[in-house]
């Protein structure tokens, strides 16, 4: 069947592609619904990465935060009309017996680091079309009671389950999050659920930090900080502020903590090394998330109290009918400083 989508071909450009759609094996035929807006996708839309990383990707569909309707599920594993969200992190080809690096095999990575990966809107074409043929390995069934702009969010919120997954957390913890963006909202409204800890979130915007449901709330640079007695700090920063955040981290942080990386720098940054050896830190970086850490994230749909939270991450919904809507969309979250994202629904 023929299938329309957007591609970007340019910075701030958007084309029209027409696919034939064919359902291949052990996937299914997807209608897209809903999708929002990442910081990758941003990145791209403004040509800020690397010309030659560039060069490569143009022409590709954007949007890897999507959900969408089961039109025809050949397996049999999902009916017709069934939700589901679209996991991006794609593995075709890892054979997990023969791999010699075993990371598919070791479930405190799993799939996330596999060099054979794929991920949508970045090294695979992404949800920016009408309809698409997808393994059904990598879709997750959406609960009745849960809509379409809530669970929408699953990518980010599986994100957050990824980075909480690859550190022990131990009840009474006191964990500080540093970062006053999406990230950071939903990882502390993650943490709040799963974990009986102290919470404390640091950020540059005191308005974006009394929206977290947090135990206490920092301003950068705030010296009381330091009287916390932190034992594990989440970066969800990014960009070139990730550099200051972990700095402050590492003097924060008490001996033998653990930080954990969440925010993507297209530049170096320094950290000091010096620092971390002496005080016994540990640090981890987390990529994207895998099918686990979505149906985690699906999971935490069944507590009304993080639905709240989530909702109030909805700025508006937007119809999608056209390419000049799509690019309209894209210059709203450009110039988007509220804490939220707003929601495209797909009308093409």
């Amino acid at each position: 069947m023929l299938t329309k989508g957007f591609k970007i071909s340019g910075p701030k450009r958007f084309e029209i592609y027409i696919d034939n759609v064919k359902v291949k094996k052990d996937e299914a035929l997807i209608k897209v619904d809903t999708a929002t807006i990442c910081k990758a996708d941003l990145r791209y839309y403004l040509g800020k990465r690397d010309e030659r990383v560039l060069g490569l990707k143009y022409p590709m569909n954007l949007l890897h935060e999507a959900i969408g309707t089961i039109i025809k599920d050949p397996s049999g594993t999902f009916n017709n009309g069934d939700r589901v969200v679209l996991v991006p992190n794609l593995i075709f080809e890892c054979d997990k017996s023969s791999c010699n690096l075993d990371i598919c095999n070791r479930k405190e990575l799993g799939e996330n680091y596999c060099p054979k990966a794929k991920f949508a809107s970045s090294s695979f074409n992404g949800f920016s079309r009408e309809y698409l043929s997808y393994p059904v390995r990598n879709l997750v069934k959406i609960p009745s009671n849960i809509e379409n702009h809530i669970a929408v969010l699953c990518e980010l919120i599986s994100v957050a389950c990824a980075a909480i997954r690859r550190v022990n957390i131990r009840e009474g913890y006191t964990i500080a999050v540093w970062g006053d963006g999406i990230l950071g909202y939903i990882l502390c409204s993650v943490l709040k659920v799963m974990h009986d800890v102290k919470i404390i979130a640091i950020g540059k915007h005191e308005e974006k930090l009394k929206q977290l449901e947090v135990d206490d709330i920092y301003l950068v640079n705030d010296k009381e900080i330091y009287m916390q007695n932190i034992d594990m700090a989440f970066e969800c920063v990014g960009g070139i502020g990730s550099q200051y955040a972990i700095d402050e981290m590492i003097k924060c942080i008490k001996p033998g903590g653990d930080i954990v990386l969440t925010g993507v720098s297209e530049k170096k940054i320094e950290i000091d090394t010096r620092k971390i050896l002496e005080k016994g830190i540990s640090l981890k970086g987390v990529t994207r998330s895998n099918v686990d850490d979505f149906k985690k994230a699906v999971e935490l749909f069944a507590y009304e109290d993080f639905v709240n939270n989530i909702e109030k991450l909805n700025l508006g919904e937007i119809c999608i009918r056209n390419i000049v809507d799509f690019h309209h969309v894209f210059e709203k979250e450009v110039n988007n400083k509220k804490l939220g994202k707003y929601i495209m629904k797909f009308a093409y």
